[in-house]
């Protein structure tokens, strides 16, 4: 999409990550909204220590976000700032030494401990279509992550889980 932005419209491409986030945050509001207000049954009967359990892993989701864009310039990241056109440096430091995409982690816990908090088919769809909207980005991501960085970035994937930290002695 970027390409396609810079070769047919030159003239946004110095703002191409605002408009990019911009439309990352309207699109899914329709969805949203429709999640929200749309009733659907429970898929099982709904326990308190099932909710609990849910609430604790959205809550460690957020934790998990808030540390991981600590390692980003965020004016830079949300395209507030313009991109100088230099190579952003590679990173392996903070949650990055122990997962590629800490991001998408975080994101993936914060929908599946809301379906464990609200268990209904709308929302296994919704954490389903979305885990594979995210799996689809890590492989486009990553591609892009190839030809940036080369042999580092593959360097880097061959000893870093890509979603799941594997904590290890030591």
């Amino acid at each position: 999409m970027k390409n396609l932005v810079e070769t047919h419209l030159p003239f946004l491409f110095k703002r191409y990550r605002l408009l990019y986030v911009i439309f990352a945050v309207l699109i899914p509001l329709p969805l949203l909204f429709f999640q929200l207000t749309s009733k659907s049954p429970e898929i099982w009967t709904n326990y308190r220590e099932i909710r609990l359990a849910g609430g604790v892993l959205a809550g460690m989701g957020l934790a998990t976000l808030r540390k991981a864009l600590s390692h980003y310039d965020l004016k830079l990241f949300l395209g507030l700032k313009s991109d100088s056109g230099e190579e952003e440096p590679f990173k392996t430091n903070g949650l990055l030494a122990k997962m590629r995409h800490p991001m998408y982690t975080a994101t993936l816990m914060i929908f599946w401990g809301w379906f464990l908090f609200s268990n209904t088919y709308q929302n296994l769809v919704f954490c389903t279509a979305n885990t594979l909207y995210i799996l689809i980005g890590i492989y486009w991501e990553e591609k892009k992550l190839v030809n940036l960085y080369g042999q580092k970035y593959e360097d880097y994937k061959k000893k870093t889980p890509m979603l799941i930290p594997k904590f290890r002695k030591g």
